[in-house]
């Protein structure tokens, strides 16, 4: 039977009325449109043609100014079958993923986030599995719009996990119609907060299910009467949130990042894929802590990490080891990316790391020791002898260290690094010339 042909058994069993046709765009959000199951077979064969500008439109829902993707032009949006997928949360529906292809030559498009993923991932000399690993905070409105928490349990309290018993259940359900497979829930740190952890999957499907899993968790929340917020900091005196990446790279069915040989028990491939990312980490931030809120999570003692670090089970280093459990170590071991959260657009976010560990590979970039401490609790000598930088404080620097890469000069498309940092620069800007509440509340009246 051919995906065309289950696809059709798919709509008639689940009787889906309703099909999404789904992409994620630049910033980081999903936007798409619906058909009928009367149009449906149309769609999936041709797609559905967009306004050029939209794989680049900002999260403000408007066209950069300076782009050069405007109000003349159209891309067409091409829906991969095997996506396919009923989706429980809404009635008699189902959602596709697609990718921006040329309208004419029906070549994929130079910004299209997922075609960037596929095409590095069709390069790749190794395997790649990886997850993505949400924080997220459930969270209510109040009479004036602002976000309240809804619960007030503590970190792995039993309490959070009664409080939000249903809506997790009805989640954690929901992603396994989708072909998700969901290891583990518990309340977080902030009250409210809590984490569902994905298995492992290889990687563009990684980057689907990071998708898919936040359309589910923000309307199932919806239909409980609340709100899911994968905002890094939406509360300033409460727990930050993140996304970490996990990946391990793969060969003829072996875990080519685990070493027995080794004491330390990771391979040489595995210190090289750390000192690439390492050694570009201000560039990546770019994708995988993309918006101005980023800055104000990667705080030191914040567990969220602060310095351009690895190590072993450490949660202030940007890159922490993960060493499977006993009987699990080879299968279990990856590393663990600390500084991404749920704004960044999950294909970028992946590409992002795997070329820059793939470049540690090539070039045998050493990342020095790891660090079993506390960077912040390091004297600034000591930082420099270890050769670890404090990460950048705002999206404006990292803005900076992406346009001065020269590896992701080489290896993204052209356009869609300059159409990037556009989008980016344009999302700083608009948040420089704000006037905050903390502004007028410290300054309004004392001048």
């Amino acid at each position: 039977m051919s995906r065309t042909e289950k696809i059709d058994q798919m709509v008639k069993d689940q009787k889906i009325e309703l099909t999404r046709f789904l992409y994620t765009d630049n910033d980081g959000l999903t936007r798409g449109y619906s058909t009928t199951t009367d149009s449906l077979s149309g769609d999936l064969e041709s797609g559905h043609t967009y306004a050029i500008a939209m794989p680049m439109f900002s999260a403000h829902d408007d066209v950069v100014p300076d782009s050069i993707f405007g109000p003349v032009g159209e891309v067409v949006a091409i829906p991969d079958l095997e996506t396919f997928t009923p989706i429980p949360y809404a009635e008699a529906s189902a959602a596709v993923l697609c990718d921006f292809h040329n309208v004419e030559t029906y070549e994929p498009s130079p910004v299209c986030p997922r075609s960037t993923l596929k095409k590095t991932l069709a390069n790749y000399p190794y395997e790649v599995a990886a997850a993505f690993e949400n924080e997220f905070y459930f969270v209510l409105k109040d009479a004036d719009g602002m976000l309240q928490t809804c619960e007030d349990s503590l970190c792995f309290d039993t309490a959070g996990m009664n409080a939000m018993n249903a809506v997790v259940l009805e989640i954690v359900r929901d992603l396994q119609v989708q072909g998700i497979q969901v290891e583990k829930h518990y309340p977080e740190y902030g009250p409210g907060q809590h984490e569902i952890v994905m298995k492992y999957s290889e990687g563009l499907r990684a980057a689907d299910n990071q998708v898919l899993f936040k359309e589910t968790v923000k309307a199932v929340a919806r239909k409980h009467g609340l709100y899911a917020s994968f905002m890094p900091k939406p509360f300033q005196d409460k727990s930050g949130s993140g996304a970490h990446i996990h990946i391990s790279l793969w060969q003829n069915g072996e875990n080519i990042f685990y070493d027995a040989s080794q004491q330390r028990g990771y391979s040489d491939i595995a210190r090289y894929f750390i000192g690439g990312i390492l050694q570009h980490i201000e560039a990546i931030l770019a994708f995988t802590s993309p918006i101005v809120t980023s800055y104000k999570r990667l705080l030191p003692h914040n567990w969220a990490s602060a310095y351009a670090a690895y190590g072993n089970a450490n949660k202030e280093a940007a890159v922490r080891l993960i060493k499977g459990l006993r009987g699990k170590e080879s299968k279990g071991f990856n590393i663990e990316f600390k500084p991404a959260d749920g704004t960044a657009n999950p294909y970028l976010a992946l590409n992002a790391l795997l070329i820059t560990g793939l470049e540690g590979i090539e070039k045998q970039i050493d990342p020095g020791e790891e660090l079993a401490c506390d960077p912040a609790s390091l004297s600034a000598e000591e930082l420099g002898a270890r050769n670890i930088r404090e990460l950048p404080s705002s999206l404006g620097e990292v803005i900076i260290a992406l346009e001065s890469d020269e590896l992701f000069a080489r290896k993204l498309d052209p356009v869609f690094r300059s159409e990037y940092v556009k989008l980016k620069t344009y999302n700083w800007k608009k948040y420089l010339h704000q006037v905050s509440k903390w502004e007028i509340d410290q300054f309004g009246t004392i001048f």
